[in-house]
């Protein structure tokens, strides 16, 4: 039987993961408030210093979170119980040292 084990990819994903908890200090999850459809507005990243590491949306953000071993994506917008999820994410990332929250207050108009 052969090895589909890939230890290259995942040595590198194990190094990047580390290399990015390290660096990350805080993320803030924001999506736009309930009249304006709850739909993600970014994903802030800080270092422990609180300097702006990047400003991310969907596609990099669950990127990020799967690097770093999360269950769960960030769903585009918020439905029914999505706000569970959100809470395990942030949950996860707390328990990982990160400083997470999540909020549905942004204000487009």
């Amino acid at each position: 039987m052969k090895d589909n084990f890939d230890h290259y990819a995942w040595n590198q994903k194990r190094h990047l993961a580390e290399g990015l908890n390290d660096r990350i200090g805080k993320i803030e999850i924001i999506y736009t408030e309930p009249g304006q459809g709850r739909r993600l507005y970014a994903v802030k990243i800080d270092d422990s210093v609180g300097k702006r590491i990047d400003k991310v949306y969907q596609d990099d953000a669950n990127a990020i979170l799967r690097y770093l071993g999360i269950e769960g994506e960030l769903p585009r917008s918020l439905g029914f119980d999505d706000d569970k999820l959100l809470d395990s994410i942030v949950k996860q990332l707390q328990d990982m040292g990160i400083e997470a929250d999540w909020c549905d207050c942004m204000d487009v108009s």
